[in-house]
């Protein structure tokens, strides 16, 4: 019995310290212990013009942690951990001298460590990297999914249903991506374009959203629903990718704009169930303002606030939450991103998405950030508004009402596009150009506008009502030849059809494996193609070769219901712009002293009209052939 009884005992023993072996091992792991998922930014530089910068760590278990450096060159100040313990905000301070490398930090509670990896990046050049858009540039808009497909592998990741994937659905993915862009860089070249603004690359979700209405199913191609802020778009390429992009554009000296846009998220961010802090947003995905629009709120100095208010704060739609710039650490987050997009690419200008609904004093935050890291930094922003009061209220360079300036570089010139679209399809007067351009004084410098073609959220000129091949070389060629930065749109080119959103979005012919013929070379093109290519490189050529279509100024001649004449004036050169939308022949009388001439000067045809026409008499008489645009030089 006693024999029995030791062995009972020792029995029980050894069972008793496994159990205990048993929990300790798990203890090595124990429930409650700190993890880190996610850290943005995820590298920073030494002698930023931001320091310190501040971290936002997404991970779980994180209530009263404490941060740590583990490398000599960086410190650690201002830790706040979030409510739920899910987020914490820190500043981390790069020392001056500190060697590009990692440069991991240990977040440490009660329950355990973690590790939040974090590396000080070896600064790009400046030589090729940051070089800004002037008036010597012209953009040219791309949509990455709908313009060729480079690389095949990433047309399908392991998480997209195959309906995401779907190229006879206009709301799907196609396959384009920044490869199929690296290919055909040399098209680019031989348009004679010279800045590439391609649609957000941020990842989006690979889902599908299905729905009883007819703009379903959808998906988030085109870029505008973020998910991830510091992530490129896995169906588009990775960041290697993205950087050969812009390295090799700017070996052929074509520049890149990113299309960044801070307003607002998609709905499925990790933010919108897990929000680093309770106003973060304005509102909730279940709880939120719908955005009326009603913009000029924002240009009044008499509107009422709650009317601005829901223009600030209001969601875009149910599926674009909207980020709330006036919390201090939104802001932050915001501009920080904007900056290490421009760093670890080295993009020299974005393109900032709906940029009036933003308060005015971040957009100027954003600018002078923008301006103190990199000088020659461009922004242009979006104010979709064809009322140029509006846009001109919000461009940099005087200040409003409200005692701000924005500082912002430029605006989208929509006033001018749409009186443009109005005459060319002949439901205005050709005057109705002159007119528009009268509101120039508005601007502190006219020059910084970018003036569009069309865009991706536009319908094309061929869609329109009236429209005509004429009249969208016409357009072509006043966008071009007018004031400002002119802006392009993949496809135009060619005289490409499509009305509203999705359609204006069709993919370009020869982009894709099975596409039966390649508009990206001259034989693959149709006779309208080529024509229309053919136009648009000749007034692009033409611009390259004078600057005073870059930088001089614009002089009105003649305008009536059919012609629109200006001069374009730079030092001692001056250019003629003629444009006759009428069916005859038109002579008309160019005043020498409008434009500073004297005697025996000759205006010489280049594009649209072969005449030579001599000053005299203080005058000189063009004959403009019918339904073209003409330019001559004067000499």
């Amino acid at each position: 019995m006693l024999v029995r009884s030791d062995l009972l005992v020792n029995k029980a023993f050894s069972f008793l310290v496994c159990v205990l072996a048993s929990v300790v091992a798990v203890g090595a792991a124990p429930q409650g212990s700190p993890s880190v998922v996610k850290v943005e930014p995820p590298s920073w530089w030494a002698r930023h013009t931001i320091d310190p910068v501040r971290l936002l760590v997404r991970g779980r278990n994180l209530q009263g942690a404490r941060v740590r450096a583990t490398r000599a060159g960086t410190t650690v100040s201002n830790v706040v951990v979030n409510k739920p313990g899910s987020y914490v905000f820190l500043d981390i301070n790069i020392h001056p001298s500190a060697r590009p490398g990692s440069y991991p930090l240990v977040v440490e509670t009660g329950q355990g460590v973690a590790t939040i990896p974090f590396t000080i990046e070896l600064p790009l050049g400046w030589q090729r990297n940051f070089q800004g858009i002037t008036t010597n540039d012209v953009v040219y808009l791309v949509m990455p999914d709908r313009f060729a497909d480079g690389d095949q592998s990433n047309n399908a990741p392991p998480d997209a249903p195959a309906l995401a994937n779907d190229r006879k659905n206009p709301r799907a993915y196609h396959g384009g991506d920044l490869r199929g862009i690296i290919n055909h860089l040399q098209y680019f070249k031989e348009l004679g374009v010279t800045a590439l603004w391609v649609t957000p690359w941020y990842d989006n979700w690979n889902g599908v959203n299905a729905c009883d209405k007819p703009w379903c199913p959808n998906t988030y191609y085109h870029g505008y629903h973020a998910i991830d802020y510091y992530a490129v778009e896995d169906r588009f390429g990775d960041m290697a990718t993205l950087r050969e992009l812009v390295n090799k554009a700017h070996r052929l000296g074509l520049k890149v704009i990113q299309d960044q846009v801070a307003n607002h998220v998609g709905s499925q961010h990790p933010w919108i169930k897990n929000p680093p802090l309770a106003d973060w947003f304005h509102g909730t995905l279940d709880r939120h303002s719908l955005n009326k629009f009603q913009n000029s709120t924002l240009l009044s100095p008499h509107a009422n606030q709650q009317e601005v208010r829901n223009t600030l704060d209001g969601w875009f739609n149910d599926d674009l939450p909207d980020m709330n710039q006036e919390q201090p650490d939104v802001a932050r987050y915001e501009i920080q991103n904007a900056l290490w997009w421009v760093g670890i690419t080295g993009v020299d200008g974005i393109r900032q998405d709906t940029i009036q609904y933003m308060p005015r004093a971040f957009i100027r935050q954003l600018s002078d950030s923008l301006h103190r890291q990199y000088p020659k930094m461009w922004m242009v922003g979006e104010v979709f508004e064809r009322d140029a009061a509006q846009t001109a209220f919000f461009i940099g360079g005087h200040v409003g009402w409200d005692g701000l300036d924005t500082k912002l570089d430029s605006v989208f010139d929509f006033a001018l596009w749409n009186a443009s679209l109005l005459a060319f399809t002949n439901k205005l007067s050709m005057r109705a150009l002159r007119d528009q351009l009268k509101y120039d004084s508005l601007y502190p410098d006219a020059s910084k506008v970018t003036t569009l073609q069309n865009n991706h959220d536009t319908p094309r000129f061929l869609s329109l009502e009236g429209a005509s091949l004429e009249g969208a070389m016409l357009h072509a060629a006043f966008t071009i030849s007018v004031r400002g930065i002119p802006q392009l749109y993949y496809g135009e080119e060619l005289a490409m059809e499509g009305k509203e959103d999705p359609d204006n979005r069709r993919d370009f012919p020869g982009g894709f494996p099975d596409d039966t013929r390649s508009a990206f070379t001259a034989q693959g093109r149709t006779a309208t193609e080529r024509r229309m290519f053919e136009w648009t490189r000749a007034w692009l050529r033409l611009r390259a070769e004078h600057s005073s279509l870059r930088q001089g100024r614009l002089i009105d001649l003649f305008y009536d219901n059919d012609v629109y004449v200006f001069a374009r004036q730079h030092v001692n050169e001056t250019v003629i712009i003629a444009m006759n939308r009428g069916a005859q022949e038109k002579k008309i009388a160019v005043p020498a002293a409008a434009i500073g001439l004297r005697g025996n000067s000759q205006a010489v045809g280049t594009i649209g009209s072969n005449e030579t026409a001599t000053f005299a008499n203080e005058t000189a008489t063009l004959t403009l052939p019918p339904r073209t645009a003409s330019a001559y030089v004067v000499r």
